[in-house]
């Protein structure tokens, strides 16, 4: 990949080529794979910036492990269904492939989503939706409410995330570009109760249902950008984004795929352009 910086004038061209891939992620639906070993709190700030500020309208569905840092919602000003969706999922490996078994025994339901069937996770595929409400600490207002708890195999979170995007976009009589933000932090819970292909289809069917409504999302996997299981996922992204710690600062650089470029190692607050 070509990257930014240098002196012989490649950097300027490398800079101009990290904006217009970013701009073409935003304006017709794109997925981001967010790797590497950091603080929680770091991984909640870059989430929060991709999750979108509240300077434009947004509708956001975030898939939780436990409660986020404050800091990811700082910019979250609407926490009605019809504007944000926050699910926790934490999957239990000794239950859910029996369970995932059970849940693909039925055909049953409307399709909401792309790429279903018996042999995979089943994102698009409806049941009851018998979420309760997750404990939350009320420290951001709105959060404790909006918060759900799904319960169970995988299949079961596809649905309520499927369900919660296409319900989203007929709340807002179709979504605009980059108007809808999703956030998955629970790859390495899926990975744990589940063998690699089961994820792999997973993920693939998550980042669809993202991209057919132009929307933006994000999946974080806290390995390094080497790792065997970051080479496995990486090619379902348009995006690969790395964090690491320089010192104690904070750090991103996005490597684009379909354009072939790499940024510049960037302050976590600062998008690349």
């Amino acid at each position: 990949m070509h990257t930014g910086g240098g002196t012989d004038g490649t950097g300027v061209g490398a800079t101009v080529g990290v904006a217009t891939a970013l701009d073409e992620l935003k304006s017709r639906g794109s997925a981001l794979l967010v790797v590497g070993s950091v603080p929680e709190e770091v991984y909640a700030r870059v989430s929060g910036c991709m999750l979108g500020d509240s300077s434009e309208n947004r509708r956001r569905v975030v898939v939780e492990g436990g409660e986020s840092p404050e800091v990811r919602f700082t910019d979250v000003d609407r926490w009605t269904p019809e504007w944000t969706r926050v699910f926790r999922w934490d999957a239990d490996p000794r239950r859910s492939a029996a369970a995932e078994s059970r849940g693909n025994g039925s055909d049953s339901g409307r399709s909401v989503g792309p790429d279903t069937g018996p042999n995979g996770p089943g994102i698009g595929r409806t049941n009851d939706r018998g979420s309760a409400p997750a404990p939350g600490s009320g420290r951001i207002d709105g959060y404790a409410d909006a918060a759900v708890t799904v319960d169970g195999p995988a299949a079961k979170l596809g649905v309520e995330v499927g369900t919660a995007i296409s319900e989203l976009s007929e709340f807002a009589g179709g979504l605009g570009p980059a108007e809808l933000r999703v956030a998955f932090d629970c790859t390495t819970s899926l990975l744990s109760a589940y063998d690699e292909p089961t994820a792999f289809r997973f993920l693939h069917v998550l980042a669809n249902n993202i991209r057919r409504v132009d929307g933006m999302g994000h999946v974080r996997l806290p390995k390094p950008l080497d790792d065997e299981t970051t080479r496995l996922l990486a090619p379902l992204f348009d995006a690969v984004v790395e964090l690491r710690l320089d010192g104690t600062e904070p750090q991103q650089r996005w490597h684009f795929r379909d354009a072939d470029v790499t940024s510049e190692w960037l302050p976590v607050d600062e998008p690349p352009a």
